[in-house]
């Protein structure tokens, strides 16, 4: 688990939103924290370390980069997010508490099968 890494609960994340978290350089940001459960946690530290590995900006850029490809390819903003390489791994992994451990650097990429 990365160091420093805190869940905040933020009001401007609407409590309907769709999605339980979101992490933002570092940062856990959650409409409600009963919805981050260990495996949401997880999901999201994966995300930590993506963004701290393509030192933020560059992670950022190819992440709007793939979705709006998929989306592209796709017409289904759903399938398009789960298609990016960076959700793909931490979906795969999130159920895994040792995955942080042992994870690669620059993990999206090493076995993507893009869709």
């Amino acid at each position: 688990m990365p160091i420093g890494t805190k869940v905040i609960q933020t009001r401007l994340l609407p409590r309907n939103w769709k999605y339980a978290a979101i992490t933002l350089f570092g940062l856990v940001f959650t409409p409600d924290r009963r919805h981050v459960n260990d495996r949401v946690l997880r999901h999201e530290l994966i995300h930590c370390q993506q963004q701290l590995e393509w030192l933020y900006l560059p992670f950022f850029i190819l992440y709007l980069a793939e979705w709006l490809w998929y989306l592209l390819r796709f017409r289904n903003a759903a399938r398009a997010y789960r298609a990016i390489s960076f959700e793909r791994e931490a979906y795969a992994n999130d159920a895994n508490p040792d995955y942080l451990r042992r994870r690669r650097h620059f993990a999206n990429y090493r076995k993507s099968s893009f869709t």
